[in-house]
Formats: C-alpha cells, structure tokens, sequence
C-alpha cells in the first residue's frame, strides 16, 4: 500500500498547485483524469520542479523529486490555427507589355513608314517568347512586326506600306503581342493616317466614249475597271447598267 505522498524537494508553487500553464492545459495526472485549464490539481498529485538532462528515465526523474513514484503530467496545447491558403491576388500571374513609338504617323497614299515595338516580362516564370500581331489593317495597307517574335524584354520594327489606291483617311491598328504557352496578352494602338487622293489604276484599254457606238465583244476601260459589251449600246455608262445590264465587268485593270 502506498504511503503518503511527500513533499518535493523544490515545489513549483507553494500550497495549491494550478493547472494553468500560459494557458495550457493539463491532462492526465496520475489517475488519467483530465483538468480544465485554471483547475487545482487533486490532493494527491503536485507539480514538482526537476531538473533534468537529456537521457534522463523515470527513475532519475523521480529521485530529485522526492518520491518513489514519478508523476507524470501531460500538457496539451491549444490547437494552432492553419495557415491561410495564398489568396488569388497573391499569386504572380505571367503579364507582359507592348508599346508602340511613336504612337502616330502620316503617310502620302502610296509610300510607307516604320515604328518600333517594345516589349517587357512582369511576372513570366519559364516563358520568354512573345509572338506579335497586327490587326485593325484596312485595304491598300500592308502592316507586320519584324521579328515577329521576340524574346523577354526587347524591341522589334512595325513596318506599314500603301499603295496609291488606298482610300485617304485615318486608320487604327493594333499591335498585340502574346506571351507563348500563357493567356497573357498586351496591346497598343498605332493611328495611320493616309493623305493624298486615291489615284486610278491606267489602264491600256481605250477609255469609254459616250457618243461611241458599240457591239457585243468590244471592250472599253471606265473607272479603273475593264469592260465588255454583250450587245450594241450606245451612251449607256459602264458600271450603271446593273448585273443584266449591257456592259460586263472585267474587274481592275
């Protein structure tokens, strides 16, 4: 039969022992009965203050202690919160950049001019290479990026050319450039403006007289077009004469 329980040598509190330990709480003393946090342990058990070294067992831990049994005392820590996933703002998405200089030209129908493109990597992890497009072109205008790929942060030529035939006026293309093997996407916008009047093609057919009488085979020019009559006609203006009309459309000269 057990006999009273004595005294530690060196106590770690003086009388009632509470089991609050920087809000931890201690469990099973002894008898393998749990205690709230902020609860007197029971008569019989008591916290005592050892001293010990690594290696130490049960029975050198219970010598110092003052007893022959060592009690042991089992301390649970609050549950530690997770840590938060990243949120999505967090996480670096590839993004690149494109920019045109000079923004703007002006071209006489029938020559060209140039710019340069210049791209960056933001965020670009393994990717490097940007193909570069051109849209937003209308006719008579030629327009591309040479090289039309680039790599990482670096330049290329935006080359745009007329013919004389294209329609004056002002034009917007857009450059975009796509970073390979992403949805990461940059644009910018070049405004072309086109003076000058549109010229018509010669052509070496003989122009169309009015006052010229004509039969089925023979061929006029009119408006940059070649034309065919399909019967006699007299004074009747290619081009205004409809689909069944007298005179045949050719096309350009």
């Amino acid at each position: 039969m057990a006999g009273p329980v004595r005294a530690p040598r060196r106590s770690l509190f003086a009388g009632a022992v509470t089991a609050a330990v920087a809000g931890v709480a201690l469990t099973g003393i002894g008898t393998g009965t749990a205690h709230a946090a902020g609860t007197p342990l029971p008569a019989r058990a008591f916290a005592p203050y050892v001293e010990a070294r690594a290696g130490d067992g049960l029975s050198e831990l219970a010598s110092p202690s003052g007893d022959e049994y060592p009690t042991a005392a089992f301390l649970r820590a609050a549950a530690t919160a997770s840590s938060p996933s990243p949120s999505a703002s967090s996480v670096q998405v590839p993004a690149i950049q494109v920019q045109v200089s000079p923004s703007s030209g002006t071209v006489t129908a029938g020559s060209s001019t140039t710019a340069t493109v210049s791209t960056a990597i933001i965020n670009n992890g393994s990717n490097t290479s940007i193909a570069m497009t051109v849209s937003g072109v209308p006719a008579g205008v030629t327009a591309s990026v040479s090289p039309s790929s680039v790599n990482g942060s670096s330049s290329a030529a935006l080359s745009v050319s007329t013919v004389s035939t294209v329609v004056p006026g002002t034009y917007t293309l857009t450059v975009r450039g796509t970073l390979t093997g992403t949805s990461a996407t940059s644009s910018a916008t070049y405004t072309l403006t086109v003076t000058g009047t549109a010229t018509t093609p010669a052509c070496s057919t003989a122009s169309w007289v009015g006052t010229q009488v004509y039969t089925g085979g023979n061929t006029v020019s009119w408006k940059g077009h070649q034309w065919s009559a399909k019967w006699w006609t007299l004074g009747e203006e290619p081009g205004t004469t409809g689909q069944w009309g007298v005179w045949q459309d050719l096309g350009t000269c």
